[in-house]
């Protein structure tokens, strides 16, 4: 089928923070298979997919790609044809990004605060939404997200270890403290080598931390030579999408 990620569907979610009652938008955009009919009992297997910085903002459309160019993975799975994706924006400031790191992004390894940034509480609020439509499939649900988004991968499957299948997670840091959250849930990791914007060493202590806690599917790439765009790579690797809806719950 020919791809055309303009066609996936647009919304936003009007979130009100529930300790100060400051409200915002995070504008969402949907893609729904063909076949997909509200009225019938079908479920699908769903792809929820957080961006990087460099896509932050309100315009509802950076965050179907990548720097403005092809998203593979999100492309590879609209190809497929079986999939809800949901991909959901956040504005460019600290407050609503997806992780509370302040744009220190060498940050690496960090410790999971008590509650999220406004900004993934809102797309963990759009993500419950999904699973209680009675369309997805809820033993088939997938994370999945690059740099900013793979810190927010991390942290997404870290607090939500309930809900998902598998993760992949790009360029991205995690929370070691927590590996235990993550044993039993398969998970293919990616990051270049020569990394100086998240270091791969983000990667590198979620892989040795799941190991040490008794975890057997986790999975990473390292790519030599490779630097920050390790999505390019990541994405290419064949058999990945494969491997992605082959894991159930």
């Amino acid at each position: 089928m020919m791809v055309d990620v303009d066609k996936m569907l647009r919304f936003a979610y009007e979130y009100t923070d529930g300790e100060t009652g400051e409200k915002f938008t995070l504008p969402y955009r949907v893609h729904y298979p063909s076949s997909y009919n509200e009225a019938d009992g079908a479920k699908y297997p769903m792809l929820f997919f957080l961006h990087g910085h460099g896509e932050c903002g309100t315009d509802n459309e950076l965050q179907i790609r990548v720097l403005q160019k092809e998203n593979r993975l999100i492309n590879m799975v609209i190809e497929r044809d079986d999939c809800i994706i949901v991909a959901p924006q956040c504005p460019c400031n600290v407050k609503y990004e997806w992780v509370p790191v302040n744009h220190k992004w060498d940050t690496g390894s960090r410790e999971l605060t008590e509650n999220p940034t406004m900004g993934l509480a809102a797309a963990m609020d759009i993500l419950q939404k999904f699973l209680d439509s009675g369309k997805v499939d809820t033993s088939r649900v997938y994370a999945a997200g690059i740099s900013m988004g793979g810190y927010g991968t991390w942290e997404l499957i870290t607090r939500r270890s309930d809900v998902f299948a598998a993760a992949i997670p790009v360029c991205g840091s995690g929370i070691p403290s927590k590996a235990d959250r993550l044993v039993n849930m398969p998970i293919w990791a990616f990051h270049g080598e020569r990394d100086n914007t998240v270091p791969a060493k983000g990667t590198k202590d979620m892989e040795e931390a799941i190991k040490a806690a008794g975890g057997t599917k986790m999975k990473a790439t390292y790519f030599p030579g490779v630097w920050h765009d390790s999505w390019i790579p990541a994405y290419k690797t064949e058999g990945l999408v494969d491997w992605l809806f082959a894991q159930s719950k």
